[in-house]
């Protein structure tokens, strides 16, 4: 078998981004830019102020204080959204309001706060320098100037940028569309309580939801019964989608038929089966371009196998540049028991405890157990090399929900991810 390493490394070499295409600004949040964008003008367009108050000449208002105010007549008001109709000349001032583009011969806003009204007349009770409150015409992009380019993973600011220099439509690569095929006659839909040796399909739900988590589409096609036939008319009808996860039937029993199926639709096998647990007999393969993951059927090792190779495929086919899940160091809580050989992923919680990081066991660790990776918020890397942690040790935590475990482990988890990049 091989490490999980190496595992990896077969699965992003052989996936690579989708092809480009153009979306609705609306639908493009989260998706991977993939052209040049620059500023088709100046923003903002004029000067304009950024306080409601008055546009003044700076030098008519000089030793202007509370004890000695100086009076300027106002000649108009500009509001946002209107231009102004005369200049601002000597011993005069407009009202004006924030945004409104500041009147030729104003340079410097006085805000209402500093002004008392005197009949027809404004006392100003301040000396404003020259360019004060007065937002310069492209101080936020100039005309021409680049915006942002390819590979910028678009966030609700960069979706407002994009509106700002008249992008309604934007080019992003395609969001991979992901089909499950679970398998197995003891397997029932969601609606349907489960009656004798029957269990419900929760890891197709998992994988759906996990796989929306990341920005892709998930389909979950019918459930195909222990029957070759049915089984290969099911991947058939897969391999029409940019992935494929089967969960079940990759394993030794009399009744694991899907990897015999794979070989038979088509599917060039790179592995079968890694020195992990859980998920050991995960087959990853392609059919084509289309990358085909065998997961395994217990619902701990399917979304283990999920998060360690099929999330990073699905963000590489989505040109992510962070494929992995984010890392921090803690320290282990109690003994961990280890399977020495394999790389062992414990499912674990982590709390803060002097000023460190500390991961305990969710309890029971047994791949049919999803109610213990529920409650885990990372999956602690147990080494191959050992057959157990004791308490005190250090080791690495993947982080399942990094927000779980407070800012700075957010901090520590984006510095490690950072660091790794770079290498």
């Amino acid at each position: 078998m091989i490490t999980v390493a190496e595992a990896l490394k077969i699965v992003l070499d052989n996936v690579r981004p989708l092809a480009v295409e153009r979306v609705p600004l609306l639908a493009a949040r989260d998706r991977i830019l993939a052209e040049q964008i620059y500023s088709n003008r100046a923003i903002p367009g004029f000067d304009n102020s950024a306080m409601d108050g008055f546009a003044v000449r700076a030098a008519d208002l000089v030793g202007a204080n509370e004890h000695t105010p100086k009076t300027l007549r106002i000649t108009e008001t500009v509001a946002a959204g209107m231009m102004p109709t005369m200049a601002v000349t000597v011993g005069s001032a407009a009202r004006i309001m924030t945004g409104a583009p500041i009147p030729p011969g104003a340079d410097a806003i006085v805000p209402v706060e500093r002004t008392r009204p005197a009949g027809a007349v404004v006392e100003f009770l301040a000396a404003p320098e020259v360019g004060e409150f007065v937002r310069p015409q492209g101080e936020d992009l100039r005309a021409g100037q680049f915006v942002m380019g390819p590979g910028r993973r678009l966030s609700p600011s960069d979706i407002g940028m994009l509106a700002l220099v008249n992008r309604p439509m934007v080019e992003v690569w395609r969001r991979p569309r992901v089909a499950l095929v679970a398998t197995g006659d003891e397997l029932v839909d969601a609606d349907q309580v489960p009656t004798g040796a029957q269990v419900v399909n929760s890891s197709a739900y998992a994988l759906a939801a996990a796989v929306a988590e990341i920005g892709a589409e998930a389909s979950i096609l019918k459930i195909a019964r222990d029957e070759p036939e049915e089984i290969r008319e099911r991947l058939v009808e897969a391999s029409a989608f940019d992935a494929v996860f089967t969960t079940g039937g990759v394993s030794v029993g009399d009744f694991d038929h899907v990897k015999d199926e794979l070989d038979r639709v088509g599917m060039t096998t790179l592995f079968h089966g890694v020195a992990q647990r859980p998920g050991r007999p995960l087959k990853f393969g392609l059919i084509g371009r289309c990358p085909v993951f065998g997961l395994p059927g217990n619902p701990v090792s399917t979304l283990v196998c999920y998060y360690l190779y099929a999330r990073p495929a699905l963000l590489k086919m989505a040109a992510h540049q962070q494929l992995e899940l984010p890392r921090i160091g803690a320290r282990c809580a109690v003994d961990i028991r280890l399977a020495q050989g394999l790389t062992v992923f414990v499912r674990v919680t982590v709390q803060q405890r002097d000023g460190t990081y500390e991961a305990t066991p969710t309890g029971a660790q047994g791949s049919n157990l999803l109610g213990s990776l529920a409650r885990a918020e990372g999956l602690l890397v147990g080494p191959s090399d050992k057959s157990k942690l004791q308490a005190g040790d250090q080791a690495e935590v993947l982080l399942l929900t990094p927000g779980a475990v407070g800012a700075e482990a957010e901090e520590a988890r984006d510095s490690a991810a950072r660091r790794r990049h770079s290498h």
